[in-house]
C-alpha cells in the first residue's frame, strides 16, 4: 500500500459566499481592471462576487504614458488600474464601468508621462466632476515636463475642496487657480516647475512669478497642516514664502531645493507654530538662530544629496 501523501488531499475545497467574495475582493485589488472584467462571465456566482468587489473599490489609479516606439505609435496610452487601453474611447467606457459599479471612490492617483497631455487628460478627469458618488478625499499627481500646467487639475481640487485632505504634486499655477477657504488639507505637495520656461530652472522671471503665485496663494483662505514644498532654487522664509506658510498655518513642512539659502541671518520669530522642517538637497543651511526662529520645532532633519544626480 502505497505511504499517504500528508501535503496531498483528495477531498475537494469549498468556499462559502463569505470566503468567495472575501478571494474576489483581493483579486480585484491586486488584478488589471480588464482580467477582473474578462472574469466576470464565468458563472453567476464569480459575476456577483466580483460586482461586489467593484462596490466596495474607493482607490482608482491613471497613468499616460508613450509607447516604447513613438514611431509606430504615435498616440499614448491610456492606463486605468494597470490595464492598458486600446484607445482613449474605450478608456472612458471603463472608467464609466468603474463608476457605474463603485459605491464611492474617495482616492485617485494620476501619473501624466506625455506633454500637452490636455487632449487625454480632459475628458478623463471630467468624469470625476459630476459624479455623485465620487468625493475625493486623496488627490495624487506625478507628471514628467516641466513648464506645464492643467486647468482640469485645477477644477477638480476646486469641486472637491470641501472633501479632499491630501493633494500633491500640483504646481502653483493649479494651486491658485483651484484652492479657497473651503480647502483644509492636511498633506499638500506643491512645486513650481509649472512655472519654469525654456528649461531655465534660474531665471529670474521664474522667481518673480513664483513669489507672485505664492503670494496670490496665500489669500486663497486654504490651510494645509504640512507643506512639501520642491524648486530648484530660491525659497527663502522670507516675504511672500513666508506670509504663504503663515496664513497656510503650516506646522510642518518639507522644502526639496537643489541649491539656495532658506533660512535668512536674522534673530527675529518666523514662524511661531513651526513643530517639524526637514531639508532635501545641497542648500546652505543657517541653523544659529532656529530657537528663536521656529520656537516650537520639535524636529529638524538635513539630506545633503545632489537632486540633479538623483533624478538622472
Amino acid at each position: 500500500m502505497p505511504q499517504e501523501d500528508p501535503f496531498y488531499y483528495n477531498n475537494k475545497v469549498q468556499l462559502d459566499v463569505d470566503s468567495l467574495f472575501e478571494v474576489f475582493d483581493h483579486y480585484v485589488k491586486m488584478s488589471p481592471i480588464h482580467q477582473t472584467v474578462a472574469l466576470r462571465s464565468t458563472n453567476w456566482q464569480i459575476r456577483k462576487a466580483i460586482d461586489y468587489a467593484l462596490f466596495k473599490v474607493k482607490s482608482l489609479s491613471l497613468e499616460l504614458k508613450w509607447h516604447e516606439n513613438r514611431e509606430i505609435n504615435p498616440e499614448p496610452q491610456v492606463v486605468i488600474q494597470g490595464s492598458c487601453m486600446r484607445s482613449l474611447d474605450k478608456a472612458l467606457e471603463c472608467l464609466d464601468f468603474i463608476l457605474d459599479n463603485a459605491r464611492i471612490i474617495t482616492d485617485l492617483s494620476i501619473n501624466i508621462g506625455i506633454n500637452n497631455a490636455s487632449k487625454y487628460l480632459n475628458p478623463i478627469l471630467e468624469k470625476f466632476l459630476t459624479r455623485e458618488n465620487v468625493a475625493l478625499e486623496i488627490l495624487r499627481i506625478r507628471r514628467r515636463y516641466v513648464g506645464e500646467s492643467y486647468p482640469i487639475i485645477a477644477d477638480l481640487i476646486y469641486e472637491h475642496s470641501e472633501t479632499l485632505r491630501i493633494v500633491g504634486k500640483i504646481g502653483l499655477t493649479e494651486a491658485v487657480e483651484s484652492f479657497s477657504d473651503k480647502l483644509h488639507l492636511e498633506r499638500l505637495s506643491l512645486m513650481n516647475f509649472d512655472l519654469v520656461e525654456d528649461g531655465d530652472m534660474e531665471s529670474s522671471l521664474l522667481q518673480d512669478k513664483t513669489r507672485y503665485y505664492m503670494y496670490k496663494l496665500s489669500d486663497s483662505g486654504a490651510t494645509f497642516q504640512h507643506l512639501s514644498y520642491t524648486t530648484f532654487a530660491g525659497f527663502e522664509f522670507a516675504r511672500s514664502q513666508l506670509r504663504l506658510l503663515q496664513n497656510g498655518e503650516v506646522k510642518s513642512m518639507r522644502l526639496t531645493m537643489q541649491k539656495g539659502c532658506p533660512i535668512p541671518f536674522t534673530d527675529r520669530i518666523l514662524l511661531n507654530n513651526l513643530e517639524k522642517l526637514e531639508f532635501v538637497g545641497e542648500m546652505d543651511v543657517n541653523c544659529h538662530n532656529f530657537s528663536k526662529q521656529f520656537p516650537h520645532l520639535d524636529h529638524f532633519e538635513i539630506d545633503r544629496q545632489n537632486l540633479a544626480c538623483a533624478a538622472n
